[in-house]
């Protein structure tokens, strides 16, 4: 008997990074495997709104994918106001898919599965739940209490408090969570929440291989410029590199809030050869990747345990070492030492980055060894398809 999934996923095709291809990849399989999927998602915008002018407009806000039908919410761009317009554009996803419910245009639903970079997104499907009957499935890909607290986002004690309650009610009214990583369901535990939790790792492929960098070698970040990822802590390094090491290529590849900001960082600091270039496309993402001889993956202090960072898993997929900057014992700095596939360093040592950076990017033998374990990691440990029939049994529990 085919299922009936309302999809509530924020962030969806055709946006290219973040949360937004796995959420895309799952609803292609679920509907593949004999589900009927529907999506509701906000008009594509992250990390920057300049790549989707087809959906400006609204002429798109009903579309299909895969026989997917997905149903467009009109959103903000991204960093436009901070928290308050983050806030505001979560209110008017719930309020969107609270309109729709009450006209019963989910009446169909089996299965809610509710996407959580915003908990909004739960109180929508716990209104279709009492209407329909329908489980929910909540996946956790952000915990927005810890990362506003730890990005200094919310400074009152009183709203973290009250972010969360608002957290603790709606996941304790789920069927079924999932969550990325071992700290990630530390974190819910803690914060009260006696649902099942499931953790599920994000999936890759191992991409064909490439042939490495190494004259001049390249180092690189790729992604969102965000406040997550704090790419200050990036500055004394690529300073020094820039003094110390001329023959170092420095790359900053992506889009986001902070790019403007960041690049003026670095001229203020006096950093001319650093080359900043907007982000690949889909087609070119790999090869844009294969590009470097050593990837940063910078995460800000105290959260990792509230997010992940999903770069880390294709730059694995694409063969290339990387330089992760974490906390000790951090779910980046575990998958470092499980896959030995590139390096962790504290956050705030300076001193042991330029060092241990350096130390690699001069080892060839080193560089190509750990690209390889990272692509063997992800052959072994994130099969996709494997990883897909997990989130099929958290959904046939539920």
């Amino acid at each position: 008997m085919i299922k009936n999934i309302l999809y509530l996923s924020p962030y969806f095709w055709p946006e290219e990074i973040g949360s937004a291809p796995y959420c895309t990849e799952l609803a292609i399989w679920l509907q593949e495997h004999g589900f009927q999927v529907r999506v509701v998602a906000f008009r594509p915008h992250y990390p920057t709104v300049e790549k989707f002018g087809g959906w400006l407009d609204g002429r798109r806000d009903e579309e299909s994918l895969h026989e997917i039908k997905i149903s467009r919410i009109p959103v903000s761009e991204r960093g436009a106001g901070g928290f308050k317009e983050r806030v505001k554009n979560d209110i008017r996803f719930l309020f969107a898919v609270l309109s729709r419910a009450v006209r019963r245009q989910f009446r169909a639903t089996d299965i809610v599965v509710a996407y959580v970079p915003s908990i909004l997104t739960v109180f929508g499907a716990l209104v279709i739940k009492l209407l329909s009957g329908a489980k929910i499935v909540t996946v956790v890909h952000d915990i927005e209490s810890g990362l506003a607290r730890s990005l200094k986002i919310a400074t009152s004690p009183l709203l973290i408090s009250l972010m969360q309650v608002v957290e603790r009610f709606a996941l304790n009214r789920s069927d079924q969570i999932v969550v990325l990583t071992d700290g990630m369901k530390s974190e819910l535990q803690k914060l009260g929440c006696k649902k099942p939790i499931s953790v599920i790792s994000i999936w890759a492929t191992p991409s064909r291989e490439a042939p490495m960098p190494h004259s001049p070698p390249v180092l690189m970040y790729s992604g969102n410029f965000g406040k997550k990822q704090n790419l200050d802590q990036l500055l004394p390094l690529i300073k020094r590199l820039s003094v110390e090491r001329g023959d170092v290529r420095v790359v900053m590849q992506g889009d986001g809030s902070e790019k403007h900001r960041i690049a003026r960082l670095f001229q203020d600091a006096g950093i001319a050869d650093a080359i900043f270039l907007p982000l690949a496309s889909s087609e070119k993402f790999t090869e844009s990747l294969q590009a470097a001889s050593l990837h940063m993956v910078p995460q800000a202090l105290d959260v990792a345990n509230y997010a992940l960072p999903s770069k880390l898993f294709s730059i694995m997929a694409a063969g290339r070492p990387y330089v992760c900057i974490a906390e000790p014992s951090s779910p980046l700095d575990v998958l470092t030492e499980r896959s030995n596939a590139g390096i962790c360093v504290s956050p705030g040592d300076e001193t042991a980055l330029f060092e241990r950076v350096v130390t690699l990017i001069d080892s060839k033998e080193e560089l190509e060894a750990k690209g390889q374990n990272g692509q063997s990691f992800v052959a072994n440990c994130m099969n996709k398809q494997a990883i897909m029939r997990q989130y099929l049994s958290v959904i046939e529990q539920a």
